[in-house]
């Protein structure tokens, strides 16, 4: 008995020493530290309980909320020592579907560093990207990991590097209630539509023969 309390302890130790916030595995759905499908004050208490800052804090639609905070709190595959970097965090429909890190840049050189050592990074963990692509000073890169979207933006008219994480199962609802808010159209469930509202077909001459028109 006395061993078997000896390895338990020991196990503990083990689980509770490895870091919390690392950086983002095939698994974590929280790559940021801000797990998919939390709320704004959910995710305020974690700035919070980190000691970082807020700066930025705006409703950019009615479904729509972006925070901006001072700093990262999770460990990254490159150094941030004297780097200017955020973490946003973009809610819809009051759920937290896109994390990213946004990198200010002093000049191109700073730019491409950083671009190319998280292009390396993905490639090494998740494999080659499923698409390259630039326009203009634009240039994005994208990789897809289980439930995840991984964007790599490089912006070469002001050094800029945005390395965004996307919850793809939220961003499929997110587009359907967009489909449906541009077509006036409201998605209903089947079970619904017949059994509450009562839409479902009738034989020929029902509400003659019962009277419930």
């Amino acid at each position: 008995m006395r061993y078997l309390t000896l390895f338990v302890s020991f196990l503990a130790l083990l689980i509770f020493s490895v870091p919390v916030n690392t950086f983002s595995q095939d698994t974590d759905l929280s790559p940021l530290g801000f797990p998919f499908g939390i709320n704004k004050k959910q995710a305020r208490n974690i700035i919070d309980s980190n000691g970082k800052r807020i700066v930025h804090d705006k409703e950019d639609s009615k479904d729509m909320r972006v925070i901006m905070m001072q700093g990262v709190i999770v460990e990254l595959p490159i150094d941030t020592a004297g780097r200017d970097v955020l973490t946003e965090l973009e809610f819809y429909d009051k759920k937290l579907l896109s994390s990213s890190l946004v990198f200010k840049s002093v000049d191109e050189s700073e730019k491409v560093e950083i671009e190319t050592e998280f292009d390396k990074y993905f490639t090494t963990t998740y494999g080659e990207p499923t698409e390259r692509g630039s326009m203009l000073h634009f240039k994005t890169i994208t990789w897809h990991a289980q439930d995840m979207l991984l964007v790599l933006h490089a912006n070469e008219k002001d050094h800029s590097v945005k390395v965004q994480y996307k919850y793809k199962p939220g961003l499929a609802k997110r587009f359907e209630d967009d489909l449906d808010t541009k077509r006036g159209t409201v998605h209903k469930d089947p079970a619904k539509t017949m059994f509450l509202e009562g839409d479902y077909s009738k034989p020929t001459g029902y509400d003659e023969q019962y009277g419930t028109q």
